[in-house]
């Protein structure tokens, strides 16, 4: 198991060094477009559609890695109050939640998917572009989130009520 979630933490590194790449690729495109704009009053008409689909992408690569990292929100105003005990269930809760969450987007995102690429749906704008390679990092990247929230919940599940291992 210790192979499975090595190789695991490995492929959610590479997927948010993606993400950051594909950041820079948008950031890079939007200063191109501003100075073709400004200098020539010319523009690219592609870059707001290939921005829409690079910022879905960077969400669902990145997410499972920011869970891991523990880097999301949290409500910290009524948490901080709670006791060890306390905060124990909520925790396993939470993350149990998450991961049932994560997989009902997982089969949605596959639904969606595989209907977009078994009815050739594409998406006619300024490129043509087949919708099921768009949409087809949201059941990759909910698969992770789920495994990442039910690793998460066996761990504080393991820990035992009193917060310790």
């Amino acid at each position: 198991m210790k192979v499975f979630w090595r190789a695991f933490d490995r492929l959610i590194e590479w997927m948010v060094g993606l993400a950051g790449i594909i950041l820079v690729f948008i950031t890079a495109a939007v200063c191109y477009s501003i100075g073709l704009r400004y200098l020539f009053t010319k523009t690219t008409i592609w870059l707001t559609q290939i921005t829409e689909y690079a910022l879905l992408w960077i969400v669902f690569l990145a997410t499972t890695w920011l869970l891991r990292e523990k880097g999301h929100i949290t409500t910290d105003i009524i948490y901080a109050h709670l006791s060890e005990k306390a905060k124990w269930p909520l925790d396993c809760f939470i993350r149990i939640l998450g991961g049932l969450t994560s997989a009902v987007l997982f089969g949605l995102g596959l639904i969606h998917f595989w209907d977009c690429l078994v009815n050739g749906v594409t998406d006619v704008r300024a490129v043509t572009v087949p919708k099921w390679l768009v949409f087809s990092i949201i059941p990759l990247g909910s698969l992770f989130l789920t495994l990442q929230f039910l690793r998460m919940a066996w761990e504080k599940l393991s820990e035992g009520k009193g917060g310790k291992p």
